[in-house]
């Protein structure tokens, strides 16, 4: 398979997994923010960080869309994924009451398969990103 095939199908999962999550949590704001309040090291800043989540997972699925950003995009990824499952496994080890604000086919999965699940995405991800620069090298 061609790099360039490869980092616009992995862009394109990138795409339907941040949107998806995106819509998911700016249709259910009020429960995404409570949830957030209820979460150690998050608690007063459930406001901002309601909002800001949901729009940095769009504004990364509108990077990873054009190829002149897709590079930014899919380091924004790695960056966003690693953020929140280092946070995920901070939870497990520290919180007993886990709360959580999951929506759709994310929901039904145990906290530990939701690392599992980001580790995929993580993983695909540094393969988009090592293949970009793979293909960009090829350009030149």
């Amino acid at each position: 398979m061609k790099p360039g095939l490869l980092v616009e199908i992995i862009s394109a999962i990138l795409i339907l997994l941040f949107v998806y999550t995106a819509l998911s949590k700016l249709v259910s704001l009020d429960q995404f923010q409570d949830v957030l309040w209820q979460a150690p090291m998050i608690g007063h800043g459930a406001g901002i960080l309601a909002r800001a989540v949901p729009l940095a997972e769009l504004l990364i699925a509108l990077l990873l869309l054009f190829p002149f950003t897709r590079v930014w995009g899919l380091y924004s990824s790695l960056g966003l994924l690693l953020v929140f499952t280092v946070y995920l496994g901070y939870m497990i080890v520290s919180v007993t009451d886990l709360p959580c604000q999951c929506g759709g086919v994310i929901s039904s999965l145990s906290w530990a398969q939701h690392i599992y699940f980001n580790l995929f995405f993580i993983g695909i991800t540094w393969l988009g990103i090592r293949r970009s620069l793979q293909v960009d090298s090829l350009r030149v």
